[in-house]
C-alpha cells in the first residue's frame, strides 16, 4: 500500500512538472519583451540626457557671443524661463531625430538707424541700439549622427499671451 502512495505522489509531481513547463516556456518571451522595453527606455533616457547637455552647452555659447550662427544676428542672450512651461523633448521612434521645446526670455538688440539727430547722438555715445527682452518659445531640431547628437535647426517664436 505504501508503494501505491509513493507512485501516486511521484506521478502527481511528474504531472505538475509537465503542466508547469508550458507556463515557464511562455514566460521566456515575455521576459525578453520586457528586457527589450527596458533597453529602449534606457536608450531614450540616455538620448534625452545627451540632448539636454548639448542644449545647455549651446546656450552657454550663445550667451558668450560664440554660438549664434543658427540665430538671427540681433539675439544677444537666451535665458531659461523658469516660470514657463516645462522643457519638452520628443525623440522620434527611430531614435535618429528629436525636437525640443523650451520657454525662454530672449534679449535682442536692434541698431538705431542714423537718420535723426537723437540716433546720431546715441551712436556717438556708444549706445546706438535698442535692447528688448521678450518671452519666446525656442524650438530646436536635433539629429543623431554616429551616436552623438547635433543641432540641425533653431526657431524662436513669440509665446501666445494669456487672456486676462
Amino acid at each position: 500500500m505504501s508503494q501505491d502512495n509513493t507512485s501516486t505522489r511521484r506521478s502527481f509531481l511528474r504531472g505538475g512538472a509537465l503542466l508547469a513547463a508550458p507556463v515557464a516556456a511562455a514566460s521566456i518571451p515575455a521576459m525578453a519583451l520586457a528586457d527589450d522595453g527596458l533597453k529602449a527606455r534606457v536608450k531614450r533616457l540616455e538620448s534625452e540626457a545627451a540632448i539636454r547637455e548639448l542644449h545647455q552647452s549651446w546656450l552657454r555659447q550663445v550667451n558668450a557671443g560664440e554660438g549664434g550662427a543658427l540665430l538671427d544676428r540681433s539675439v544677444r542672450r537666451i535665458i531659461t524661463d523658469h516660470g514657463g512651461a516645462p522643457d519638452k523633448i520628443e525623440i522620434a521612434a527611430d531614435g535618429r531625430s528629436a525636437v525640443g521645446h523650451f520657454d525662454c526670455a530672449v534679449e535682442a538688440e536692434t541698431p538705431l538707424a542714423e537718420d535723426c539727430t537723437l540716433a546720431q547722438m546715441a551712436h556717438a555715445q556708444g549706445s546706438g541700439a535698442v535692447c528688448l527682452i521678450e518671452r519666446r518659445m525656442l524650438t530646436v531640431d536635433y539629429e543623431s549622427a554616429g551616436g552623438s547628437w547635433k543641432i540641425a535647426r533653431v526657431a524662436l517664436t513669440p509665446l501666445e499671451r494669456e487672456a486676462s
